[in-house]
């Protein structure tokens, strides 16, 4: 088991725990000091929230499960009043804690609910996906989906997040495929040995080395800019154009954010002569992402989508590029350089 701290200042303020065999150790985190616990989950993973829920029933907690909807549907405002509303019925207090048990659209959503209601209490998240692991569940971004992806937020740091390799390894291939995309990002920004690690195929994949990597880079960013004031957008590699595909598109959050590296890789070559576009391309084919649009994308609808990107400011739109791998800056991109980017994905711009 391996340990992975976020700190603000001095103060430790959330902890990755990395392992396998875990449920005894979430269940004692989670009961520490409390009386109440609200566990949500989605359809997919009621069976483990429901073995948790029996855990911290055990130990004398009164425990509340709440199912929300499966994916994406569940970051939606009204939801989340529902939750607000049987906290509410339930009678919690800033002494009690939110566990949130799934996959990134859930964890996004639990730690929401906890910032929010009564002005904060406890969130810890179980998560149940590779993506999750990697990137969802860590570093304290909470959000909704208003019009546009997580336009509506705040930053709070879950008190822990428990990441079971055992979980991760028993999840069907599809799943694993679409979480690489945010760990072979990992890669492309800061350490290529994660990029690497895939060269073999997915089911060659050490998930605990490369789970412990990503996280580390992860960890190392917010560590360094907790807010996103500066360094920490290097994290959104791809999601410029890939928030736009995925609210646009039925794919999956992994699945946009590859066709979004490999439209930021095209810009990096234009606007900075990155020579890697070809290999990250090749990468992500490899092992089954999708590397362009769809037939049926309208590049109208995803300029119109970019234009909220959360890191535009007055200057206009702004892109996560490489210079090189393991290079990232983040610079205002013209027209010109969004062309490219459509154009390397198979759009008419």
């Amino acid at each position: 088991m391996r340990s992975h701290v976020i700190t603000e200042g001095s103060t430790a303020v959330s902890e990755i725990v990395v392992g396998r065999s875990l449920a005894a150790a979430i269940s004692d985190a989670a009961a520490q000091g409390r009386t109440k616990a609200a566990v949500l989950c989605q359809p997919s993973t009621v069976h483990l929230a429901e073995a948790f829920a029996t855990d911290l029933r055990s130990v004398g907690m009164d425990v509340t499960g709440y199912t929300l909807p499966d994916g994406e549907e569940a970051k939606q405002l009204s939801v989340v009043e529902t939750v607000y509303r049987m906290l509410n019925e339930r009678s919690f207090t800033r002494n009690d804690v939110v566990l949130g048990v799934g996959g990134g659209a859930l964890t996004d959503v639990t730690g929401f609910i906890a910032a929010t209601y009564l002005r904060g209490l406890s969130a810890m998240y179980v998560t149940t996906t590779l993506l999750g692991a990697v990137d969802a569940a860590i570093g304290g971004k909470t959000a909704v989906n208003v019009d546009g992806k997580n336009l509506a937020g705040v930053f709070s740091h879950p008190e822990k997040v428990f990441i079971d390799i055992d979980v991760l390894d028993a999840l069907p291939n599809d799943l694993k495929v679409q979480g690489a995309a945010e760990a072979i990002k990992t890669g492309f920004i800061a350490d290529m040995e994660i990029a690497n690690a895939f060269d073999a195929g997915i089911s060659n994949v050490d998930l605990e080395s490369v789970v412990n990597k990503a996280v580390a880079v992860k960890v190392a960013v917010v560590n360094d800019d907790s807010k996103e004031h500066g360094r920490r957008a290097i994290l959104n590699y791809g999601h410029t154009v890939g928030h736009a595909i995925e609210v646009a598109t039925p794919c999956s959050h992994g699945e946009a954010v590859s066709i979004g590296m490999v439209a930021a890789g095209a810009a990096s070559a234009s606007l900075l002569g990155f020579g890697g576009a070809d290999h990250q391309r090749a990468l992500l084919s490899s092992i089954g992402l999708p590397v362009a649009a769809g037939v049926n994308v309208k590049s109208s609808q995803l300029r119109a989508l970019i234009a909220m990107d959360k890191k535009r400011d007055s200057s206009g739109l702004r892109m996560v590029l490489l210079e090189r791998f393991e290079s990232p800056v983040v610079v205002s991109v013209d027209d010109a350089t969004v062309r490219t980017a459509f154009d390397a994905i198979g759009l008419d711009s």
